[in-house]
């Protein structure tokens, strides 16, 4: 009897505990991502990218897209431009390569793995990301 007043009893402090953590942040629900302004468009069908930030924030932790962020860092997200500014698209660190590199962080890395893995998600240039307006 001890033992399930106990567990109950921290599971309602994690719960607690887990809710107070994800009210402390504000998660934007888009996120307009478009190329620094000095950078070339590489195709004139690039469009500027509607993100639907909330629906990634459920399902992906924090730490898979913000990778530089740390314990100490944790709710001072630094914006993906700070660091992904380069115009070159071959530079691995670059705007362009931080959405298209082969593997995760990037976008169409986590979106080309997932669907080998057998999800629905979309990984078309214009049928994905870059919708024509």
């Amino acid at each position: 009897m001890f033992r399930k007043i106990l567990l109950m009893a921290t599971a309602a402090a994690l719960a607690v505990a887990l809710v107070g953590v994800a009210l402390a942040y504000e998660v934007p629900d888009k996120v307009k991502l478009e190329r620094p302004k000095n950078n070339k468009k590489l195709n004139s069908w690039v469009t500027a990218v509607d993100f639907p930030h909330g629906f990634h924030a459920i399902r992906v932790p924090c730490n898979g897209c913000h990778h530089k962020e740390t314990d100490k860092t944790l709710g001072q997200f630094v914006g993906c431009r700070q660091c992904h500014s380069s115009d070159d698209p071959a530079d691995a660190n670059g705007f362009y390569r931080a959405w298209h590199s082969d593997g995760p962080p990037s976008c169409l890395g986590c979106h080309t793995r997932m669907r080998t893995e057998g999800g629905k998600n979309p990984v078309g240039c214009t049928t994905a990301c870059h919708k024509p307006s």
